[in-house]
C-alpha cells in the first residue's frame, strides 16, 4: 500500500484541491499543525491534529510514524498547500522501484517559477552538499520526496529537528550512509496562499543545512 503525508497549516482552499486530485486507493494522512481553525477533511482522510505549531519537521515525522503503523510500503511527502504538482508528487513512488528514496526536483521541471532569493540560495547549499558528498543532485531543498518504509524506519528520525532544517538532515544522513537517492522532475506553483518560509528563517535554515552538511 502506498502512502501520501500532507502536512498542512491555515491552508484550506488549497488543501482541499490538493486531496481532490489525489486518485482513489491511497492512504492519505493530513498533518494539521496547529491550525486555527483546524482543517475540515473529508472522509476517509486520515486526520493527525496538533493543537498548537509544533514545526514541519515535526508534522513530517508525525505523519511517517502513522503511516507505517497503517503499514505503508511506500510514503510520498506532498505539501497542502499545493506547492508540488500531486501527479508528479506520486510519479515519485513510481521511481522507488530504482532507489529506497526518490526526490522531485524544480531544476529538472522549471526552475523559473522559484522566486530569484530562493533559488540562488538553493544552488549554492545544494552544490555545496554535492562537493561535500560526492553526489550530483539538481535540487536538495526540495519538499517533494519519497521513501521506502523498511527506510524511514531504519532512519533516526527522532533526532533531527522539527523545524525546516529536518529536510536537509534526512538527506546529509542518507548519503553518509551511502543510500541511492534518485531524483525526477516536479512542477511546482507558488501563489497566494502557498505557504513559503521568509528570508528571516531561511537564514537560520541556511545556516542549520551547513551544519548539517559539514558536520
Amino acid at each position: 500500500m502506498n502512502a501520501l503525508v500532507l502536512p498542512t497549516l491555515d491552508t484550506q482552499a488549497a488543501l482541499d484541491r490538493v486531496l481532490g486530485e489525489i486518485p482513489a486507493g491511497f492512504l492519505v494522512f493530513v498533518v494539521d499543525d496547529g491550525s486555527d481553525p483546524a482543517m475540515r477533511l473529508p472522509y476517509g482522510v486520515r486526520a493527525i491534529r496538533h493543537p498548537t505549531n509544533r514545526g514541519y519537521g515535526a508534522a513530517q515525522k508525525a505523519g511517517y510514524a502513522a503511516a507505517l503503523e497503517a503499514g505503508a510500503e511506500r510514503v510520498a511527502l506532498l505539501h497542502g498547500d499545493g506547492q508540488y504538482a500531486t501527479v508528479d508528487v506520486i510519479a515519485l513512488l513510481d521511481a522507488l522501484d530504482e532507489a529506497p528514496v526518490a526526490l522531485g526536483s524544480r531544476f529538472l521541471a522549471d526552475p523559473t517559477v522559484i522566486p530569484a532569493w530562493r533559488r540562488l540560495g538553493n544552488q549554492a547549499l545544494t552544490g555545496l552538499a554535492n562537493w561535500r558528498f560526492g553526489t550530483g543532485h539538481t535540487d536538495l531543498h526540495t519538499g517533494a520526496r519519497a521513501f521506502r518504509a523498511e527506510l524511514l524506519r531504519a532512519m533516526p528520525l527522532g533526532a533531527f529537528s522539527d523545524d525546516f532544517v529536518f529536510d536537509q538532515q534526512v538527506l546529509a544522513w542518507l548519503f553518509r550512509q551511502g543510500v541511492s537517492v534518485a531524483e525526477r522532475p516536479v512542477r511546482t506553483h507558488y501563489a497566494e496562499g502557498t505557504r513559503s518560509i521568509s528570508p528571516w528563517r531561511s537564514v537560520v535554515y541556511g545556516v542549520g543545512c551547513l551544519r548539517a552538511i559539514l558536520s
